[in-house]
């Protein structure tokens, strides 16, 4: 069965300046979502925002049906990855999986895959900046979540991993759906279902990829 995701009348105010205003913003199971937009226009702030962890008095938050205040405090909605690396980086990748994650078989999923199996000895801050992305990533996708929300997946990261993560949230999305906000646009358009523009404070449905030229 799909889950539905709907972001609605969003508005946050910086001082003076009203960095968002009534946002609409979508997102089904199964769908991979670009929103996209040039720096400072309030895309990590909308993330935060419907995850939960910055607040607003002006928005609706719906799953299914049910409208979630801080969904982040209730189990099953939603994941995050922030920009920043969460990782405790003087803590060995198989240590970290460990502690993250309490079901055994989730566990498991995490170290037999190929990519991270090498590292598993290693502490976070001697894995490279795609290869701890790769792994925060394939962390959260353990995660019995029915959204992801992704803040900057690919910038800054090996072309390699670019592809690696690309096929890792393609492997996910009969269970799961994304929200992706990238500067590295190419990267997310290749693999989107929706193109979604944030700009002068509100979202706007993209149809051709001219259009954000």
């Amino acid at each position: 069965m799909p889950h539905k995701l709907e972001v609605d009348s969003v508005r946050y105010r910086i001082g003076e300046r009203q960095l968002l205003t009534d946002v609409y913003l979508s997102c089904a199971t199964g769908e991979i979502v670009s929103l996209l937009g040039r720096n400072g226009c309030g895309k990590s702030t909308l993330l935060q925002i419907i995850f939960g962890t910055r607040h607003t008095d002006d928005k609706h938050i719906c799953i299914d049906g049910n409208v979630y205040q801080a969904p982040y405090k209730v189990p099953g909605q939603l994941a995050y990855l922030p920009q920043h690396n969460f990782l405790p980086q003087d803590s060995k990748l198989d240590k970290i999986v460990n502690l993250y994650l309490p079901d055994p078989a989730r566990r498991a999923a995490v170290k037999r895959d190929e990519r991270v199996q090498p590292h598993l000895i290693k502490h976070a801050h001697e894995l490279s900046k795609g290869e701890q992305r790769y792994f925060s990533l394939l962390l959260l996708l353990q995660l019995d979540v029915k959204f992801l929300l992704l803040d900057e997946p690919f910038s800054g990261i090996e072309p390699l991993y670019v592809s690696q993560i690309q096929e890792l949230l393609l492997a996910h999305l009969p269970s799961k759906g994304f929200i992706i906000t990238d500067h590295q646009y190419q990267s997310v358009l290749e693999i989107s279902h929706r193109i979604i523009l944030l700009a002068d404070g509100i979202c706007r449905p993209i149809t051709h990829r001219e259009e954000l030229e």
